[in-house]
């Protein structure tokens, strides 16, 4: 190529870099037009050097090979007078650092590659390494080569979305301390980022969790200060296999963070110089290590001794809504979209995978207390609350919420307290209304909420902090754990990666705009950049903001405390004899529990029907066995038969066969009830259960022979007349949950001793539970008696609770996509109107996408429940999908969802291409200037234009088509700068919708201005409406959707849309917004 065709390749180039070239006519994405900036920069310095090597002076010859001299460096000349970059002066670092200074203008976000004989340039943010090019045949750069025959050249098959506000955007630990965690000459810090952050190693020094085995985690490295990488290649190993070697993505393709708020600040994420990549939650365990590599040839490892990984953990959420005496709350977001809701709430906890299931609404009609009493109508209760009320404690938590704990835990019965067995993390959610008569005489439905704690959580509803932080309670955390320095987000606590949403959580709370330190409790908080508040732990306040979750990022500190806390706990483990399993944390290993008075299952995570209520053993208290619970996911277990002395429990199931169940034959709390609780294999149709208890408990035997050993008629409490007593008189005292007997030494005493103990007032005779069980091998069921206690026939119920969800190792995330409603499934849908593609464009980025419409083009973010538009080509119809998996192949073309997207529906469903009589302009004008009107378009275009549209700038373009007959027809381009003839029959065709000629335009205007009645009627057709609506009517309801006309007194007549179905009045048309809550504001005549 010679010089005089290169200068007027470049001079091509930059002419057209007009001011105007960047205008929304413009053809290419702004991606694009940078590379193309970029190739003119090359091609101009080219230029230069070859003006420099016609004059000898700039020209040092060496062993008869030709150099270049320019700005401090030699270049190689080929025969063709263009420079080369080899290592033949002084090695392949000279000639990096020669191509680096030829082309000295190329500065971050733009990346050079030497390659020899030529360079590889591409931009950090929408373009790929040069080994991406070769590896996956990623092409997005700029190259000089000079044996190519256009000498420079662009690629833009793959470029991905230019976002100039990342470019501006601040890079949250760059200007932190950078820890080595590598072994070999490259160095760098990784981090690990899942619910929140960890490093590889020490991290309870630094007050961070460790690394949750077995669930999908962010891979951050972040090089020296000092070093600038230009990729990064990473080898991962599991257990010395080699299982793949890939490209981590460019620091400028790091996740967006999930800011919520947007004002004047410059965004922020989490690293502006880090390298990333996604590792699939089954590579994430003991065994994993890591070899890293840059371009330059340095190489650095993190072997598997030097990563510390934490407990896979699963929690088990069980939910149940409960109305006492009044009907249930009704079903929360977390009910309504358990995956969605799920999936989100996950993002929160250092877990490997947990399970939410549902139990059917229960509603009790007749409630029985613990302590016999029975309530039909309401309860009496001083101050019934959020926080109060004694069926709040008696019966949705003790009773339902631990009782479901229980019965999972294979307990079948209790005592009447708060207790639960806690054989394996499981968190009971409850919502539940009581009706109360209050201390002022009102009877009233009251919301219980605001607790957790004890393996239950008892919410108003299922978003926002309440959710975590009684999860957090329930999970061992207080409030302001650490108090106030560690329960607010900082510098070091730690962000989060959201597998589900495929953002960064960040730490910041974008609604805290501050202007330096500012106060939280007794601290000041230096805020980021001076004007960015942090977040607040859910333990201690909750302050967030998100885009994409409903629930706030614990700090590093909390996260670390309730990895500790699962650590402590057993999982269950159907491979295990005893049904149990203990993480060991040396060898990062889950290990078999050996021994264990737990049961272990005979089915897990099965459809059961919980049966729970209260018994006396006493026979005193009235006892209820409750209509039965039905859940989705449940335990069941081989319950131990009775033994005399024990109440027990028969259930008679659908083929008449029957099962004992042994319960506690004593009463456990003092003059309360004991509970009952288990679960029954709802496959095996249960169809009744009938408590009884024996005639003379055990306890009333060894009552009445200790007290006729000891000569007594009856026990004596503490504190009896005085503090005075006899000689041999017996006491009772209730302590730890155990009956204590004690034999009076003097006739004066003080307190008693400590427990087993005597001294010189008491004589210690021991525990009564201790002696009920001694005396246990001696009687048989036949000498005590039988009673029945209460029975209960279980009504016929078909109805079964919504399917339980696993979120986590790989499950969750596509039944949350699956979730989402279909355009048919939404209920205000078919009750709206567009008459433009792009509002329905708008309506389907604001309902499924937080504003943002991906069209694989300009924008195309990868994460699971991205919205897409797609023009099928097949069906000519404008299609809709989510995103179910990152690696999603192409769109389906039949109307269906597949493994990689689901439909949601097609534009031509809703919006309707005939024009709207309301707001076409009937004035005297042409139908050009009518139509850029209509469609807010500051032109038509021609058919010649039909390339120079995007998909950013004018998609959905209305286009005219003058004919022979000087007649004008109109079109909309389906897709952006592609187009084959306009059709010539009137109607559609794969890449033209057509809308009108003017005969048909001016045939409707003429009908529009006949008179008020027909363009009333053309209204009601365009709008699908009978008839107009009357203000007033039905006691001012109506549909939404529906059509009301006012007659102004300005003369004219207005129309409104409804937007409720109750209304008041019409907002005057005269107003600067005519439109309000009830109505929206469409047109007048």
């Amino acid at each position: 190529m010679n010089i005089k065709r290169i200068a007027v390749a470049v001079s091509a180039l930059l002419c057209g870099y007009s001011t105007a070239s960047f205008a929304a006519s413009s053809t290419q994405t702004e991606s694009v037009q940078q590379l193309e900036q970029m190739k003119a920069k090359v091609l101009q310095r080219i230029i230069e050097t070859k003006k420099l090597i016609e004059d000898p002076t700039n020209i040092e010859i060496r062993n008869g090979q030709r150099f270049l001299k320019y700005n401090g460096y030699l270049y190689a000349l080929t025969t063709s007078n263009l420079p080369s970059f080899m290592p033949f002066v002084d090695g392949f670092d000279y000639a990096d650092r020669s191509a680096e200074a030829m082309f000295d203008f190329i500065q971050a976000p733009w990346k050079l590659v030497n390659q020899m004989d030529g360079v590889y340039i591409y931009n950090d943010q929408f373009g790929y390494t040069y080994l991406e090019q070769w590896d996956k045949d990623k092409q997005c750069n700029v190259q000089y080569l000079v044996g190519d025959k256009d000498l420079v050249s662009t690629a833009t098959k793959d470029c991905l979305p230019y976002n100039a506000d990342l470019i501006e955007a601040y890079g949250f630990i760059d200007e932190q301390p950078i820890v080595n965690h590598l072994s070999g000459d490259f160095a760098a810090q990784i981090r690990f980022i899942q619910n929140q952050t960890a490093e590889p190693f020490g991290n309870d020094e630094k007050q961070q969790q460790r690394i949750v085995s077995q669930r999908e985690a962010l891979l951050v490295l972040t090089p020296m200060l000092n070093d600038e990488p230009k990729s990064i290649e990473l080898k991962i190993y599991k257990d010395g296999v080699l299982l793949e070697t890939r490209q981590m993505t460019n620091p400028l393709q790091i996740l967006e963070s999930d800011r919520a708020k947007q004002d004047d600040r410059k965004d922020v994420v989490y690293s502006k110089r880090s390298f990333t990549t996604v590792l699939p939650w089954n590579w994430v365990e003991q065994g994993l290590s890591l070899e890293f590599a840059t371009y330059s040839g340095l190489s650095g490892e993190l072997t598997a001794d030097r990563i510390d990984f934490a407990a896979p953990a699963h929690l088990d959420l069980p939910m149940i809504r409960i109305g006492m005496l009044t009907e249930p709350p009704a079903a929360k977001a977390l009910e309504l979209k358990t995956a969605h809701y799920g999936s989100e709430l996950f993002q929160r906890f250092p877990l490997a995978s947990m399970t939410i299931s549902n139990y059917l609404p229960i509603k009790l009609d007749k409630v029985v207390m613990s302590n016999g009493d029975i309530k039909t109508e309401y309860s009496d209760y001083a101050s019934p609350g959020i926080h109060s009320g004694d069926m709040r404690e008696d019966i949705t938590k003790s009773l339902i919420q631990l009782g479901i704990a229980n019965a999972n835990y294979g307990v079948a019965s209790s005592g009447a307290s708060q207790w639960q067995a806690d054989n394996y993390p499981a968190i009971v959610i409850g919502h539940s209304i009581g009706r109360y008569k209050n201390d002022k005489g009102e009877v009233g439905n009251y919301t219980h909420g605001l607790s957790g704690g004890n393996g239950m959580v008892l919410l108003a509803d299922t978003t926002g902090n309440e959710v975590t932080h009684e999860i957090g309670h329930a999970l061992s955390m207080g409030h302001y754990p650490g108090g106030y320095a560690n329960a607010t987000h900082g510098a070091t606590t730690g962000w989060g990666y959201d597998a589900y949403r495929g953002y960064m959580a960040d730490n910041l709370n974008w609604w805290s705009n501050v202007d330096g330190e500012y106060g939280y409790g007794d601290i000041m908080v230096t805020p980021y950049k001076t004007h960015y508040g942090y977040g607040t732990d859910p333990m201690g306040g909750g302050g967030f903001d998100s885009s994409t979750s409903s629930y706030p990022l614990f700090t590093g500190y909390s996260s670390k405390r309730i990895q500790h806390y699962l650590e402590s706990k057993d999982y269950l483990d159907a491979t295990s004899v005893s049904g149990y399993s203990h993480w060991n944390a040396v060898t990062q290993q889950f290990e078999a529990v050996a021994t264990t008075t737990k049961l272990k299952p005979v089915q897990q995570g099965t459809d059961v029907m919980t049966v729970v209520g209260f018994y006396d053993p006493q026979l005193t208290n009235t006892s209820y066995i409750y209509p039965a619970l039905y859940g989705s996911s449940g335990n069941v277990y081989d319950l131990p038969q009775p033994v005399a002395g024990q109440c027990w429990a028969t259930v008679t199931y659908g083929d008449n066969s029957q099962q004992l169940i042994g319960l506690e034959g004593v009463r456990k709390n003092g003059g309360l009830s004991n509970k009952l609780h288990f679960n029954l294999a709802r496959e095996r149709n249960p169809q009744a259960v009938t408590v009884e208890c024996p005639q003379t408990s055990l306890e009333t035997i060894v009552r009445n022979e200790l007290l006729a050993h000891y000569g007594q008629d009856r026990f004596y409490a503490w504190g009896e007349n005085n503090r005075w007593g006899d000689v041999g008189d017996v006491f009772e005292y209730h302590r730890n949950g155990r009956v204590e007997l004690f034999a009076l030494k003097s006739q004066n005493y003080w307190y008693f001793p400590e427990s087993g103990n005597s001294n010189h007032q008491w004589a210690f005779i021991g525990y009564l539970d201790q002696m009920i069980a001694e005396k246990q091998p001696t009687v048989n069921f036949d000498e005590l008696g039988r009673v029945v206690v209460d029975s209960r026939t279980f009504a016929i119920n078909t109805e079964y609770p919504a399917k339980a969800v696993t979120i986590g190792k790989g499950k969750g995330y596509d039944l949350a996509i699956e979730s989402q409603p279909l355009f048919t499934e939404q209920s205000d849908l078919a009750q709206l109107d567009f008459e433009t593609i792009n509002q329905f464009d708008q309506w389907v980025a604001d309902r499924y996408g937080k504003g943002e419409l991906n069209n694989g083009v300009t924008h195309k973010r990868k994460r699971a429940g991205a919205v897409y538009v797609h023009s099928n080509t097949e069906l000519n119809t404008r299609d809709y999908f989510l995103m179910k998996t990152v690696t999603a192949a192409a769109f389906p073309t039949d109307h269906r969802s597949n493994n990689d997207w689901k439909y949601l529906g097609s534009a031509e469903s809703y919006v309707n291409f005939d024009f709207n009589p309301l707001k076409l302009n009937r004035q005297n004008l042409s139908n050009v200037e009518r139509l850029k009107n209509y469609f807010e378009q500051s032109a038509l275009l021609t058919w010649d234009q039909r390339t120079t549209t995007t998909w950013d700038t004018s998609s959905s373009a209305v286009f005219i088509n003058p004919t022979a007959e000087g007649i004008n027809e109109y079109f909309i381009q389906r897709i952006p700068a592609q187009g084959g003839e306009f059709p010539t029959n009137k109607a559609s065709n794969r890449d033209w919708i057509y809308l009108a000629d003017d005969n048909s335009v001016n045939q409707l205007v003429l009908e529009m201005g006949t008179n008020q009645t027909v363009f009333e009627q053309l209204v009601l057709d365009w709008y699908k409406q009978d008839n107009f609506g009357n203000w007033g009517d039905n006691g001012q309801r109506g549909n939404v959707g529906d059509i009301y006309d006012y007659y102004f007194h300005d003369g004219k007549t207005h129309y409104y849309r409804l937007k409720t179905t109750g209304y008041g009045y019409f907002p005057w048309p005269s107003e600067q917004d005519p439109s309000n809550g009830n109505w929206q504001y469409i047109g007048h005549y």
